[in-house]
């Protein structure tokens, strides 16, 4: 069935196995149940603190953000992802890692339009019902249990979005296919109001910038558009891409990471 496509995001009708905590997602926008959620969640990542663990976890969240994105641009509906449809789990992968996944009480889905002017209104429809009720609920409780502005979760969204949508138009079966992901993350990007987000700007209209692979000097990466808070963890670090670091330090562990292996004797 369809559904199963959306596994690869942790979206499934079924239980996890391995499950240590799972709380209903319609509960977390009391900070009682988010606090208790992300006290859970803070050990399992490592986070030093709530503003590593908040941030891992909106992180995650955006696996159904990107399972709405998938489904309406590759599947040709959309899916019911209201906050009372799903149970949030919290599960352990093996090798002391752990997942969030997210078990929807049942499949409910809604072919999109075939004319393209009745698709876009039914876009925005799918998009601004989702993002208001689902995601900046979320969103903004988990700032508060944080102690973070909330832009700064919102933030972490674009740099999950850019590579997967250039990961789907890559693996499309057809040139109509790479066309129509292009063009709903455009109108996410671009036609969605700012208050369905609760912000001044629309979080996924951000400009992209680049910086040179660590290793390949002829080769282009993608600079993180918000910091992730891995420093925040357990033996964490600013990642390459972090945008918090200077152009200088990136030189010096562009240098390091090219200087050529010693040879053995």
């Amino acid at each position: 069935m369809e559904f199963e496509a959306l596994h690869k995001f942790n979206v499934s009708l079924d239980d996890k196995e391995h499950i240590v905590y799972s709380v209903a997602a319609s509960r977390l926008v009391e900070r009682d149940a988010m606090e208790k959620l992300i006290d859970a969640y803070a050990p399992l990542v490592k986070a030093l603190d709530r503003v590593a663990a908040v941030s891992y976890f909106c992180n995650q969240f955006a696996n159904t953000c990107l399972s709405l994105q998938y489904a309406v641009s590759l599947l040709g509906k959309s899916v019911d992802l209201s906050l009372d449809r799903i149970t949030v789990q919290l599960f352990a992968v093996g090798d002391g890692k752990y997942g969030v996944a997210y078990k929807l009480d049942r499949w409910a889905e809604e072919q999109a339009p075939k004319n393209e002017a009745e698709r876009q209104a039914w876009l925005e429809r799918v998009y601004a019902i989702f993002y208001e009720n689902t995601v900046r609920r979320i969103y903004e409780s988990a700032a508060i249990v944080g102690g973070v502005d909330a832009g700064q979760l919102w933030g972490l969204l674009p740099t999950r979005f850019n590579y997967m949508t250039e990961q789907w138009m890559l693996a499309a079966a057809s040139e109509e296919q790479r066309n129509r992901v292009s063009a709903d993350y455009a109108f996410l990007t671009r036609e969605i109001p700012v208050a369905v987000f609760g912000r001044s700007k629309n979080p996924f209209d951000v400009k992209i910038r680049w910086v040179e692979d660590l290793k390949d000097p002829c080769k282009q990466i993608r600079m993180k558009n918000v910091c992730c808070q891995y420093y925040r963890t357990e033996g964490g670090y600013y990642c390459y891409t972090c945008p918090r670091i200077k152009e200088s330090e990136r030189e010096e562990r562009r240098i390091k990471a090219r200087e050529p292996e010693p040879v053995s004797t």
